[in-house]
């Protein structure tokens, strides 16, 4: 396979230069979530047996986390006027980039996957292969090549659908697709807490939850803790304790405390400093925000 035609099908690539017979240095441009970054690393192709298989190995190192991923490819032919191409591949991060979690790290690895079979399907209808366009149709049908889905989620009370990328984040998507930006983003490594939402009634962290495995289920956002224009007990006690400061921490600090009032109509001050744990705010030293849940278990 000649450089352009590797740079050109692989996901990512914004640089590639052969350093050797299949040996390649790349930097690759990536987004998980709200998180962008470029990485230098090493694409090799190895084991290669012509018109039959080969295996595509990709490694990166850095100071956010190390990458080791191969991808077999494996060309079958079936009869003289029929080739079936398919794959598998896996990978292994450490480091920071393991810290997002492994159900983002591997959505976007099993788009970026697909992306790299859209793009060699692509290639191939591009160039004059007749004895395998016609299988590398039927296989990307088969593998649903399209990284596009239609989920529907009950947010807020109310029945949503909305199309999401297999990579998108349900903060993303409830940010920019549904206009919902009372949930914040306020870290890159799933510590602040400012994304915070219910989802079936328990406080998660929307930033580390993929928008598809939301499909189904029950979402609320601070924008529906109000009903009927009457504030929700929790924001009354931020309001009336002075819970806050410059806001940006309170969306997410409000359903985790309606979370607990849930399981603990009466917690004590300790149990409310724990419950909180996960919810930095920049602001305050806490003993207002303490006191708001405190009063909103009052009046619940």
């Amino acid at each position: 396979m000649d450089t352009p035609t590797l740079a050109r099908i692989t996901p990512g690539i914004s640089r590639l230069e052969e350093t050797g017979l299949n040996e390649y240095d790349a930097i690759a441009d990536v987004k998980i979530g709200p998180v962008k970054a470029s990485f230098k690393g090493k694409l090799t192709l190895s084991d290669l047996i012509e018109n039959e298989s080969f295996f595509l190995n990709i490694t990166q190192n850095s100071k956010i986390g190390n990458v080791a991923g191969k991808v077999g490819i494996n060309l079958k032919k079936l009869d003289a006027n029929q080739t079936e191409l398919s794959f598998d591949g896996k990978a292994n991060f450490s480091g920071t980039l393991a810290s997002k979690g492994a159900r983002i790290i591997s959505g976007v690895a099993s788009s970026l996957t697909k992306q790299f079979f859209k793009e060699l399907h692509t290639e191939i209808e591009a160039r004059d292969f007749p004895e395998i366009k016609e299988d590398i149709i039927k296989h990307s049908t088969r593998n649903s090549i399209s990284m596009s889905h239609e989920i529907t989620i009950k947010l807020n009370g109310q029945d949503k659908s909305v199309t999401v990328e297999s990579r998108d984040l349900l903060v993303d998507v409830l940010r920019d697709k549904l206009r919902l930006t009372g949930t914040h983003i306020g870290c890159d490594t799933s510590s602040c807490g400012a994304c915070t939402i219910l989802m079936d009634g328990k406080a998660v962290k929307s930033c580390t939850i993929l928008a598809v495995q939301a499909d189904g289920e029950s979402v609320q956002t601070v924008e529906g803790l109000a009903t009927n224009g009457e504030m929700h007990p929790i924001q009354n006690g931020f309001k009336e304790e002075h819970g806050l400061q410059c806001g940006f921490c309170t969306p997410g600090m409000m359903m985790t405390a309606v979370d607990l009032l849930q399981r603990n109509s009466n917690p004590s001050e300790s149990e409310i400093r724990e419950a909180l744990e996960g919810n930095f705010c920049r602001c305050t030293g806490y003993h207002n925000i303490v006191r708001a849940v405190q009063h909103a278990a009052t009046n619940m």
